[in-house]
């Protein structure tokens, strides 16, 4: 009895100051409300009076009625703390009321003052803390649970052992009954709910309590005692009682944390109730995965129960208004369903990515969380669970972590699946596919680009893993024929995907491309045929071009791209590949017949690439000799040009006509040089293909590929030189006669550098005809005096074509004449007499003189040229007479004199008939040398004083 009283004293004692506590406060807020009601009279006498100390009535009048005036004696106030409390002393009523007759004082600054002092007493009250009596009474709860608790722990370390066991279980039951009495008294009679659930928390603990200290003596049978495996039993029983206390009280206490305390303790009881199942860690996981969503969708459903009854007033049996129980649900589970959902939910995502990882790994680390049936329908769990609350708060980031959740969990349930690892593959590809595609087909709430692009990724995932599987699979069918199917739905999803992208119909062919390698290994393992992956890939390359040509399914670069790349692979590799460029060829062409006129030029160009391309990789397959295969390559491009030339004339004066023509030419000539093995004929098909490019070139006035192929040309004798067993004259001839055929021919047609009249700043220039120079030259200075003199004579003839321009018109056939008298005296045909050999030589000389009169005429520095060059001619024969002393020589020259002296008489030209005069009298005096020599000396001197009289007599004469 004493230990009763004892153990119960501090309890009463706690409840009294309570109490008293709680009159006090009352107390309090009752001389508030007096003093309020006080100052609310004194302003409505003040509103009567009709002034308020400046001049404004309505303003005071406004002023008074923000003040709250209770209507009678009985009314309810409202406490700072929002509380609403009930004056129950009707004593003393009459003293708590102001006369009605009470005037206003008569001071007008006095009542001035009680405005402004009502004023900032108003403010004041408008910033000052909520509540602070509510936090005080906070922390007095809490400081007397812990004194409480402190009070059990020292009972429980002094006099607890000296008790029998029965009696034990009954005095911790004694507990929890008197804490729910407390709990009682407080609420019922003292009126504060704090305090009371702050005891009735405490007997929930306390019959927990109770619980585990029966079975700790083991009062509850001996499957339920705390030890080994059986104390989960205990604790789960415990739980489940102190569960049914809390969820007692709930109607009673509208509280937020307390609503939460019973909800987590609900996850507490169902995490013992685990454990004395004996539960794996992952089982425990899915089943709170399991119990998060059925909270999830109990809250969903109550959400729309609420909202459907919302507005509807009443009272339930316990007396709680409905509102007042689901805004208390609603706050709670606002907070609780959701954490709870996500923290288990990342528990599961955590489990099944260690699933993924111990089943591509194999790694002992990752098997304590297989992938099971269970495991399998809790990730779907977490999947609809993330539904739900992402259709009630539609944010891209819930849309987005929505696709993600239903993608991992079709992978999951895929690997799941008691199947082989490839259909487990092939299973999850496929969930992911219809699921893009049913959302894409029916739409979505919860869908988005994210989401999309998320299943896609997931899908293209699959498929690789499959085609790697397929491609080193040794045996079966099953392996190529999953990843086929997954590669025919990742095109589906792609052409999907195409309809507000267009740009991605292009990637569908490179999708189905790996067909081919599936397809093809199937079909050899079922049918035995021993089918050639080019001809595989060349039907797949065909048929998706067909598809095109039909459809008109914008593949274009996609064909092109794969045929392209399989003709140069299969090439490169040494294969004897399929014409994949002529197919292509053919392609451009039926693609382009769909085409504008702009369009069609450029698809007209690609198929003539192509087809060049293919017919230069099908030749160089059937012959080695590099030049026949050129001839094919360019007798196509001549039928290509030829066909474009006649149907839009236009469509050839571009540049990429001469551009490929130019290559082809260049190819052509490099496959002439670069092989020393071909025979010489091989020349002449490449000399025809120059001579039909550089018509080409030349009559469409292509001046810089004409060029080019002037330049392709020029080391065809050095290489017939040197490789071949070919003579000398047979190569100066035919060196030779090339030039000169065709420079006599085109002099004929056109100049060798000429202006187009139609269009302006146009020039056509024969450029073969420019450089042939750099393989004349060297030759005439050969060593071979009959080839110099035509190599000489053939350059007077180059030098004549440029005759043509006006501007060097007397410089050419100046030149030119100057290049025929070379070749005149290279030349070594005719041997002259040596008499006559020096006049014979100098006679073109003086022809070539006598001509540039009628080249030069009129210009003033001619007649001094003409001069200069017959004297030098002169010169050089009185040379020659002196030195050969040869009568005849000086004979030929006296003659020579003579006929000049006379014509210079007949035509008065004093100045050569002093030159040929003096010439005349030198030779003569020099060849009678030797009859002067011997003469006295004084015949001279008799000779010279004649002379000198004779040349004063005329002087004198002169004079008279």
């Amino acid at each position: 009895m004493i230990l009763l009283v004892w153990f119960a004293a501090p309890f009463v004692e706690l409840g009294i100051i309570i109490g008293l506590a709680v009159k006090i406060s009352h107390q309090k807020k009752k001389i508030e409300q007096l003093t309020e009601w006080l100052k609310q009279q004194r302003f409505a006498a003040f509103g009567r009076d009709g002034t308020n100390g400046c001049g404004e009535q309505e303003t005071c009048n406004e002023t008074l009625q923000q003040v709250p005036i209770p209507s009678s004696r009985t009314d309810l106030w409202t406490a700072p703390g929002g509380n609403e409390i009930q004056t129950a002393d009707r004593e003393g009523s009459a003293d708590r009321e102001a006369p009605a007759d009470r005037k206003a004082p008569a001071d007008r600054k006095a009542l001035e003052h009680n405005v402004i002092n009502a004023r900032k007493e108003k403010r004041c009250k408008r910033n000052a803390a909520p509540d602070s009596t509510f936090y005080q009474g906070t922390a007095a709860l809490v400081i007397g649970v812990i004194f409480v608790v402190l009070a059990g722990l020292i009972f429980a370390t002094t006099a607890w052992h000296m008790l029998p066991s029965f009696c034990k279980v009954i005095m911790a039951f004694g507990f929890a009954g008197l804490f729910f009495g407390a709990s009682l008294l407080a609420g019922r009679v003292f009126k504060i709910k704090r305090t009371s659930q702050a005891f009735y928390i405490l007997g929930s603990v306390f019959l927990f309590l109770t619980v585990l200290t029966a079975g700790y003596f083991g009062l509850l049978g001996p499957e339920f005692i705390l030890k080994g495996e059986n104390r989960w039993r205990v604790l789960w029983a415990g739980s489940i009682v102190t569960e049914m206390a809390m969820f007692a009280g709930l109607k009673n206490f509208q509280d937020r944390i307390y609503t939460q305390a019973c909800l987590w303790g609900m996850t507490v009881s169902m995490t013992f109730l685990m454990g004395a199942l004996k539960l794996s860690c992952g089982a425990c996981i899915n089943a709170m995965v399991y119990y998060s969503f059925l909270l999830v969708a109990w809250d969903a459903i109550r959400r729309k129960r609420t909202k459907g009854d919302r507005g509807k007033q009443g009272v339930d049996g316990t007396g709680v208004s409905r509102p007042m129980m689901d805004a208390m649900l609603d706050e709670g589970f606002r907070f609780f369903v959701p954490l709870h959902f996500w923290i288990f939910s990342a528990a599961m995502a955590f489990q099944a990515a260690l699933g993924f990882m111990g089943t591509f790994t194999g790694h002992m680390v990752f098997s304590l969380f297989p992938i099971t049936l269970w495991s399998m329908v809790g990730l779907g769990m977490a999947a609809a669970g993330i539904a739900i609350i992402a259709l009630r708060n539609r944010t891209p980031f819930m849309q987005t972590l929505h696709s993600v959740s239903l993608a991992v969990f079709f992978q999951y349930a895929g690997l799941g699946m008691p199947v082989d690892f490839t259909y487990q593959l092939l299973i999850g590809a496929v969930l992911t596919g219809v699921c893009f595609l049913a959302e894409r087909k029916m739409g979505s709430p919860l869908g988005n680009l994210n989401g999309e692009c998320i299943f896609t990724a997931g899908l293209a995932v699959d498929t690789a893993l499959l085609i790697r599987i397929s491609l080193f699979a040794q045996n079966g069918t099953g392996e190529q024929l999953a990843a086929s199917a997954s590669i025919i739905l990742l095109a589906a999803v792609a052409a999907d995907w195409s309809r507000g992208y267009p740009l991605l119909r292009g990637v569908i062919p490179f999708i189905l491309f790996f067909l081919t390698v599936t397809g093809r290994t199937a079909l050899i393992r079922s049918f035995d045929l021993p089918i050639r992956y080019d001809v595989c890939l060349m039907a797949f390359t065909a048929a998706v071009s067909v598809w095109d040509v039909v459809k008109r399914d914008r593949f274009q670069i996609s064909v092109l791209v794969i045929g392209t790349g399989a003709q140069a692979a299969f090439w490169m590799i040494g294969w004897g590949p399929l014409p994949f460029f002529i197919l292509l060829s053919a392609y451009l062409l039926a693609v382009s017949l769909h085409q504008e006129e702009e369009m069609r030029e450029w698809y007209l160009k690609g198929s003539c690439i192509y087809s060049l391309a293919g017919v230069f990789i099908v030749a160089g397959s059937m012959t080695i000799n590099s030049v026949l295969q050129m001839m094919w390559v360019t007798g196509v491009f001549a039928a290509e040009y030829a066909v474009v030339y006649y149907q839009c004339r236009k469509w050839t004066n571009g540049k990429f006509w001469d551009t490929t023509g130019v290559i082809v030419l260049a190819m052509t000539m490099g496959a002439f040089y670069i092989n020393p093995y071909l025979a010489l004929w091989n020349l002449i098909p490449c000399m025809a293909s120059f001579a039909v490019f550089y018509m080409m070139f030349y009559r469409n006035g292509r001046i810089w590929p004409h060029l080019a192929a002037a330049l392709s040309v020029l080391p065809v004798p050095v290489i017939v030189a040197g490789r071949y067993d070919v003579t000398a004259n047979q190569l100066y001839a035919f060196t030779a006669l090339i030039p000169l055929a065709t420079g006599i021919l085109f002099r004929c047609y056109r100049p060798v550098i000429s202006r187009r009249e139609t269009i302006p700043v146009s020039w056509d220039v024969d450029w073969f005809h420019i450089l042939v120079i750099l393989i004349i030259l060297p030759v005439t200075w050969s060593q071979n005096r009959g080839w110099s003199c035509a190599y000489t004579f053939l350059t007077a003839l180059y030098v004549l074509q440029y005759t043509s321009l006006k501007q060097y018109r007397k410089e050419a056939y100046t030149l030119a004449l100057c290049l025929t008298v070379l070749a005149f005296w290279r030349q070594p045909f005719v041997e002259w007499p040596q008499v006559i050999w020096l006049e014979i030589q100098l006679l073109p000389a003086v022809i070539l003189t006598r001509l540039l009169s009628v080249i030069w005429k009129g210009e003033k520095f001619l007649p001094w040229l003409q001069t200069a060059l017959y004297s030098l001619c002169l010169a050089a024969l009185v040379l020659d007479a002196f030195h050969t002393g040869n009568v005849a020589d000086a004979l030929i020259l006296e003659a020579i004199c003579l006929a000049v002296f006379l014509w210079a008489h007949i035509g008065k030209c004093t100045r050569w008939i002093r030159i040929s005069g003096i010439i005349i009298i030198t030779v003569a005096l020099y060849m009678t040398k030797d009859f002067w020599l011997s003469l006295s000396w004084w015949i001279y001197l008799l000779a010279a004083g004649l002379g000198l009289i004779l040349f004063a007599a005329v002087n004198e004469m002169k004079k008279h």
